[in-house]
């Protein structure tokens, strides 16, 4: 997957517009550097209570059909410091916490050309339906998202998308998610109360939930019908 037209490129994730984990064989310094990823894990850290048994990974996906998974590495890399990141077979990895790579300005470095991997934060409480998300998650999820890609705003930009609220607690942005496979429709289920929610007419998987709206409990299921 890489918001009102400031911010229109920013909120809606869709799966040709996911952040760029930059991709070479040796330390570049436009790679996303670890302390910005990090930032990652202070903002799931301080928004545990809306996903109390999420856990976060990162995934990893080819930017064309051309890339793939297979062969693929993935280190932290600074000066001094050389950390190995274990990928799983779906190209998921947990980003350790590391103070020497803070201290030693390292970066994410994969094996493959540039700009031939996608990422995304994933957070995950256990118990969901294979065919919904929880809506804590996603609240959870963009949180990440925000507190990484807001370092690669310029400071205008930035400030506008906050004095908003910022893209996860806005009533007026809209952060867009994947679904596993293309959608006919989607809806949020809490309870007894059920209410449709948007599909994207170019993107099918993406799917638009209400993240600010808080008369949509944490518990909140996003229900998927895919198109056949």
């Amino acid at each position: 997957m890489k918001f009102p037209l400031l911010s229109l490129a920013f909120v809606v994730l869709s799966a040709s517009a996911q952040p760029v984990v930059e991709v070479s064989t040796a330390r570049d310094p436009e790679l996303k550097a670890y302390a910005t990823m990090a930032r990652g894990l202070d903002a799931f850290d301080a928004s545990r209570a809306q996903a109390p048994q999420g856990t976060l990974r990162f995934l990893l996906r080819p930017a064309t059909r051309e890339d793939s998974l297979e062969g693929l590495e993935l280190k932290i890399v600074g000066d001094t410091v050389t950390l190995p990141v274990r990928l799983d077979p779906d190209g998921g990895f947990t980003l350790p916490r590391s103070p020497a790579a803070l201290a030693d300005n390292a970066a994410l470095v994969l094996n493959k050309k540039k700009h031939s991997f996608r990422w995304r934060p994933d957070v995950r409480s256990p118990g969901v339906p294979a065919d919904a998300r929880r809506l804590g998650d996603l609240r959870v999820q963009c949180a990440v998202q925000w507190a990484i890609d807001q370092a690669d705003l310029a400071p205008a930009a930035r400030g506008a998308l906050a004095a908003g609220g910022g893209p996860c607690r806005s009533m007026t942005m809209h952060m867009g998610f994947d679904a596993p496979a293309p959608l006919r429709a989607a809806w949020l289920q809490d309870g007894a109360r059920r209410e449709a929610i948007p599909v994207s007419r170019h993107y099918r998987r993406v799917f638009n939930p209400p993240l600010a709206d808080r008369s949509w409990s944490d518990d909140t299921l996003v229900r998927f019908e895919y198109a056949r």
